[in-house]
Order: C-alpha cells, then sequence, then structure tokens
C-alpha cells in the first residue's frame, strides 16, 4: 500500500485483506504512518509524518 501512496495515489482497496483476516487496520495504519503516509487516528484526527 505504501508503494501505491508513494506514487501519487490518494485511496487503496484493501477490504480482502481485512475481509480474509490477513491483518488488521490498525496494523495498517501502523505500517503506513512508519512509511510516512498521513493517516487518520480513531479521534479522527491526522498523524502527521
Amino acid at each position: 500500500m505504501a508503494e501505491a501512496f508513494a506514487v501519487g495515489a490518494d485511496a487503496v482497496l484493501a477490504a480482502s485483506i481485512f475481509h480474509d483476516s490477513d491483518t488488521t487496520v490498525a496494523a495498517v495504519k501502523r505500517a503506513l504512518r512508519g512509511a510516512g503516509v498521513h493517516v487518520r487516528i480513531d479521534d479522527g484526527g491526522e498523524v502527521s509524518r
């Protein structure tokens, strides 16, 4: 996912990885945040790089 954002994507479709229980939303958010992607956190705020 981080690669898609790095080349300019504004959003990605990830439903299947959550539906199949391959990972969690929290784990994806942590990984994206670690890659420098801005993600929303649970309180509705936004996490910066």
